[in-house]
């Protein structure tokens, strides 16, 4: 099926269709972001954004950020960037044990997650990432009490789902499911150097994981889904590094890609037909299983690591959607390096398909002024909506 032919077709019975736009006509958020993903004329693109390093909200403050600017919520009010709002279900596994902090000093904390997994962070400085040092799936035993905490109908998944369905239902802005991590939740669960060999080690234990967290998936999704028409579905996989994912592409292509279809073709039953994932790094050794698969657009795209939208966007046209995209690297560099990068992006988003936004969160090295910088010229260049405060 090519879900670039369904732009126009969507069900009204199920919220708001994809409508002609009048000359001068004022959009929703939410209208907006469905013209501009599906290749259709809007004046002002939606203006989304990545989120910001632990550290750099707290550096700005040096430079004159207002006090007030404490998280990303209130950051996106004082920038004028735009969101949306997600229902509130998940179908990751639910806790299998207890958070607690195993050691701590003055300037690292050692604790265990809720899914088991041990991690040693930074107190100070920046957080993005944490060190892990244990992982709690080793072999088909440890496995076990995972099944059960991917259960999709447990009572404690659904809890906040009825409030998030009732604030979604009369809100003008995109409306986001969550997708699924077949791959990058089992990795948190198994460990980078152990799921990389896996495929080759133990494919069937491998194959196993996958499927579980896939049925899971579409489990709940066929029960949230009928409920609302979502503008969009996000998973969650973050397997890719700057030379490719961490398992091997044919492995990913024959075990997890017939996941993404069955997802796709469920949502395009739904009436969704913005189908994604967060997946950093170099995809472009599996993009055309994303592709093949029904999944139809590519974020952050990750440009140093080796994902370029506008190559992207020249090796598979209309194909394929753009969200993010913009280095954020070029961020600390210069205006002339932003001017630059925002002009080289500028064809490609005037194609349609393609919101624009720094490709993960903004580094503790950018300054509040080229940031701002940044921002006012994205409005002026790739004519992105949102009103600052600043």
């Amino acid at each position: 099926m090519d879900y670039s032919e369904i732009a126009g077709t969507l069900s009204s019975a199920r919220g708001t269709a994809v409508l002609p736009h009048a000359a001068g006509e004022a959009l929703t958020l939410r209208e907006r972001f469905r013209r501009t993903m599906f290749f259709q004329d809007v004046v002002t693109l939606p203006n989304f954004e990545f989120g910001y390093w632990g550290r750099t909200l707290e550096s700005w403050h040096e430079q004159g950020l207002p006090e007030t600017v404490v998280g990303e919520a209130t950051a996106y009010d004082y920038f004028g960037i735009e969101s949306w709002l997600w229902l509130n279900v998940t179908s990751n596994p639910l806790p299998v044990c207890e958070y607690a902090i195993l050691e701590e000093d003055d300037s690292h904390m050692t604790y265990r997650d809720e899914l088991g997994w041990i991690a040693r962070i930074n107190k100070h400085g920046d957080k993005s990432i944490p060190h892990f040092l244990d992982y709690p799936v080793k072999d088909a035993a440890t496995w076990q009490p995972y099944k059960k905490a991917l259960d999709p109908d447990a009572p404690e998944r659904w809890k906040e789902f009825e409030d998030s369905l009732a604030i979604a239902l009369r809100s003008g802005v995109p409306v986001g499911v969550y997708g699924g991590s077949m791959v990058g939740v089992p990795r948190n669960l198994i460990g980078f150097a152990r799921i990389a060999t896996m495929a080759y080690e133990d494919p069937i234990l491998l194959t196993e994981i996958i499927n579980t967290f896939g049925e899971a998936t579409v489990a709940v999704l066929k029960r949230a889904l009928p409920r609302i028409q979502a503008d969009f579905c996000m998973g969650w996989e973050d397997i890719c590094f700057n030379m490719g994912p961490i398992i091997p592409p044919d492995f990913f292509h024959a075990v997890v890609g017939p996941w993404y279809r069955r997802i796709a073709d469920l949502l395009v039953a739904h009436g969704c037909c913005v189908y994604t994932t967060d997946t950093d790094g170099n995809i472009l050794p599996i993009v055309e299983t994303f592709l093949d698969n029904g999944m139809n657009t590519m974020f952050p795209v990750e440009v140093h690591a080796g994902t370029d939208p506008c190559l992207l966007r020249e090796r598979y046209g209309k194909r394929i959607r753009l969200w993010g995209g913009f280095c954020k690297r070029k961020l600390a560099h210069s205006r002339a390096a932003i001017d630059a990068e925002l002009e080289r992006l500028k064809p490609y988003v005037e194609q349609g398909g393609f919101i624009p936004g720094v490709d993960h969160r903004v580094p503790a090295d950018v300054s509040l002024d080229l940031y701002k910088y940044y921002l006012d010229r994205k409005r002026e260049v790739l004519h992105v909506g949102g009103d600052p405060k600043y």
